[in-house]
């Protein structure tokens, strides 16, 4: 497949980015497609977006708990931003507390489904709908998954794809903006520099070791290289906006029965993880919503104790077995000088970074080694004294409609920090944050 890409890149046949477009056209019911060197980027340009639409300054709500690539691309629009909290039981956002970031000024929404796990769409929308919020639907992880048949990556007023490493829909990097309805685009008179030579063998050379050290006797290899971060969570400052490449372009296209097919094979994994260990004792599964057809890029669940309250968490990691996210987007701190609210509750996301472990899922694992993974969390007993995950399931909620400014005024968040920061948790010699450098943005000539 990759050869023939290869070939196909070099041909003087329709330019393979164009074709990707117009099939993102059609399956994803998009109204204007743009191609991005990766996810980070389109979210960014959708958060921009999504403000023009708005007007004004408007603050953005974003998940606590998610990638911190979305604190990344949130640092880069540079917006105020509101964090809301998540249901532990189904990854989906906490209505509640939702409901009181839109009343403090959030009219602009990104909606992460964590590991492809579809939330109550229509609910959300109902809610969002209310106050004249415009939804960003963050669909890096959604490959495979619909809401009510309709495909992630198709719901949202703008959605975001990823095609990077791990995304299910590879190109070995790469992602889109998708955007709806006759609003604004913030991109309309951008112009996105093409990748050089270089990157465009870079993402050779990216695509031919997922080939090679993919499987689980090999994977090792890569994942012993600190410097690649396998396995690692780590927020990355944000980088110049660029195109997609052609290569990753027409492996997309190549790839895209077989990513469908992938996506089969995950939930017949997720299916057997789910009866097998329907009576482990420290296990919680995740409550997926009636209509939700996930997609698994990974198994989720909750384990009392974490990760590290495996009997073995070195067994649990050659199994494919992982912690999620270290924390809670409240621990990036690029974020904070952006934060409207620098101490919100959030006791939902606090708990998922605690106990929230995923499971593989992907076609490279064998029926064994699923096996093993299950005996392994059989065998966990529930930790001595940790108190039980048992939260009152909600009902149908009354969407009270409101009136008002759509727009918040921006106010001074003080001075921003340096690209390269290290997280809250990890120890730092610099005293006061220095100001982030202004980012050249590549615009067409005359602009």
């Amino acid at each position: 497949m990759i050869r023939d890409a290869a070939f196909e890149r070099g041909t003087a046949e329709m330019d393979p980015r164009a074709r990707l477009e117009l099939h993102l056209h059609r399956e994803m019911h998009a109204g204007e497609v743009l191609l991005t060197g990766n996810g980070t980027m389109a979210l960014e340009i959708a958060i921009r977006t999504a403000q023009i639409r708005v007007g004004g300054s408007p603050a953005v709500a974003l998940p606590a708990f998610t990638c911190f690539d979305v604190a990344t691309a949130a640092v880069a629009a540079e917006p105020r931003v509101l964090l809301y909290d998540l249901d532990p039981e189904t990854l989906a956002p906490d209505l509640d507390s939702l409901e009181d970031v839109l009343r403090r000024g959030g009219r602009v929404v990104v909606v992460s489904p964590l590991f492809g796990v579809p939330p109550e769409w229509d609910e959300l929308r109902q809610l969002t709908d209310a106050y004249g919020a415009v939804v960003v639907e963050d669909a890096a992880q959604g490959v495979g998954a619909s809401w009510r048949t309709r495909a992630l990556g198709s719901l949202g007023d703008l959605s975001v794809m990823s095609f990077g490493r791990g995304k299910g829909w590879t190109g070995g990097e790469g992602g889109a903006v998708l955007s709806r309805g006759s609003g604004e685009t913030w991109w309309d008179d951008l112009q996105l520099p093409a990748p050089s030579k270089a990157r465009e063998l870079r993402v050779l050379a990216s695509l031919l070791g997922q080939v090679v050290f993919g499987c689980s006797e090999l994977y090792w290899v890569p994942a012993s290289l600190p410097f690649l971060q396998l396995g690692r969570t780590v927020y990355r400052p944000p980088e110049e906006l660029r195109g997609l490449s052609r290569l990753a372009a027409a492996v997309l296209l190549r790839a895209r029965t077989d990513a469908l097919e992938a996506a089969e094979g995950r939930r017949r994994i997720g299916d057997l993880y789910r009866a097998q260990l329907a009576s482990a004792p420290s296990v919680r599964h995740i409550r997926f919503a009636s209509g939700a057809m996930p997609g698994l890029i990974r198994y989720p669940l909750l384990l009392h104790g974490g990760f590290e309250g495996l009997p073995s968490p070195a067994l649990a990691r050659r199994l494919g077995m992982e912690a999620s996210y270290p924390g809670t987007l409240l621990d990036v701190l690029p974020l904070r000088p952006f934060l409207d609210d620098p101490s919100p509750a959030l006791p939902g996301a606090e708990e998922l970074a605690r106990r929230l472990v995923t499971l593989p899922t992907h076609d490279q694992v064998s029926p064994e080694e699923v096996q093993e993974v299950i005996a392994l969390l059989q065998d966990c007993g529930p930790v001595r004294g940790a108190p039980e995950i048992d939260r009152p399931r909600r009902g149908p909620r009354p969407i009270r409609l409101v009136g008002g400014d759509r727009n918040g005024s921006r106010p001074e968040t003080g001075r921003r920090p340096e690209r390269h920061v290290p997280l809250a948790r990890e120890e730092s010699t610099r005293e006061t944050p220095g100001k982030m450098p202004g980012r050249s943005l590549p615009r067409t000539p005359g602009s």
